[in-house]
């Protein structure tokens, strides 16, 4: 299928059978999109944003479940990185019971080899060669096990995952074709698992260009949109001791900067809600020990912010209930834990 080239502002894609397919995002004028958008009133649309996050992404399952059990359901779902995996797990099924299959394979993904373990130091690993120091194996098996549904096209809620297509540096958006190929090169942590061949182009982690996209949505036309964003950025970073920090830390900076520009280029006639994760522990990237605990944070706390913003702040969080359309799941403690409210800043 030749490409086919689009009006929405700087926005271009092609379609490539039979594989996931990518939509090639060039450059694109923020401001001109929201003056475009500004002019025309859209139907209510609500999108549900989930971000890269790695080990962090259990927050995204409270923050789910918080959400679900309030009837605030998506319209449409966006996903990067591991918010690919939860994203596309929900838009099979948008549903209480598909958010516990979450729960209870984010406590069993320890033992899955998602991640590399062992005793070696992270520089040490690092120093093999090759171009990752762990396979995706363990996580296409995940994957697989969790998703209902092989394509995008099955999806009972439209979803769409970035990745990075690694030649030229373009941000790919991927919304038909196979869905584990897709969440796998979104996923595809740089450096820790290896980039991701679809149909000849070569993708790594989604996070490198568009970590919380919430663009996207606003390009999509979305009205509301829920930004369950695992709070990286925000959380202190210890001072640099070693070159491999520092370049870390850069890369931190870089996506930390492309979300604050975003989040002051949005439109005011759009109602974005960012969910707060509570207070989470500072984790190796390889720790998957606290997914409970995560999941657990994230859904008080969200839970509580849902309420606040609902007009009943004394309302404390509600146990987990069956859920009377997708069934039962396991249920969550709901003591009431402070919250810090996450607020808009303008980019520097």
């Amino acid at each position: 299928m030749e490409p086919v080239v689009g009006t929405l502002g700087a926005s271009r894609w092609a379609a490539v059978p039979p594989g996931p397919t990518p939509v090639s995002v060039a450059s694109r004028d923020v401001s001109a999109l929201r003056d475009l958008f500004g002019r025309r009133p859209r139907p209510p649309r609500t999108a549900f944003v989930l971000s890269g996050g790695g080990n962090m992404g259990a927050l995204q399952v409270g923050m789910l479940r918080a959400l679900l059990e309030r009837r605030i359901r998506p319209d449409l779902v966006l996903g990067c990185s591991v918010g690919a995996l939860n994203g596309a797990a929900l838009a099979a099924e948008p549903t209480l019971a598909m958010v516990g299959r979450l729960q209870e394979a984010w406590l069993d993904l320890e033992d899955k080899g998602v991640l590399p373990g062992g005793l070696l130091p992270t520089t040490v690993q690092l120093a093999r060669r090759g171009q990752s120091v762990h396979g995706n194996a363990g996580l296409r098996r995940v994957v697989e096990d969790i998703l209902p549904v092989a394509t995008f096209e099955e999806l009972v809620v439209p979803f769409q995952c970035v990745a990075t297509a690694i030649a030229d540096a373009r941000e790919v958006w991927f919304s038909e074709g196979g869905l584990v190929e897709a969440i796998l090169a979104s996923a595809a942590l740089p450096a820790v698992l290896p980039p991701v061949d679809i149909d000849g182009v070569r993708y790594m982690d989604g996070a490198v260009v568009n970590d919380v996209p919430m663009g996207r949505a606003i390009e999509l036309r979305a009205t509301t949109v829920y930004v369950l964003h695992t709070g990286t950025f925000d959380r202190p970073r210890p001072e640099p001791r070693r070159p491999f920090d520092m370049a870390l830390h850069a890369y931190w900076i870089a996506r930390r900067a492309r979300f604050r520009r975003d989040l002051a280029a949005l439109p005011t006639d759009v109602d974005v809600v960012l969910l707060p994760t509570g207070k989470p522990p500072v984790l190796r990237y390889n720790d998957l020990s606290k997914s409970d605990a995560l999941i657990d944070l994230a859904y008080r706390a969200t839970a509580d912010e849902l309420d606040r913003r609902a007009g009943r702040p004394d309302l404390a969080p509600a146990p987990v209930v069956a859920d009377p359309v997708g069934g039962g799941a396991p249920a969550v403690q709901s003591a009431a834990v402070p919250v810090e409210r996450p607020t808009a800043q303008p980019a520097e």
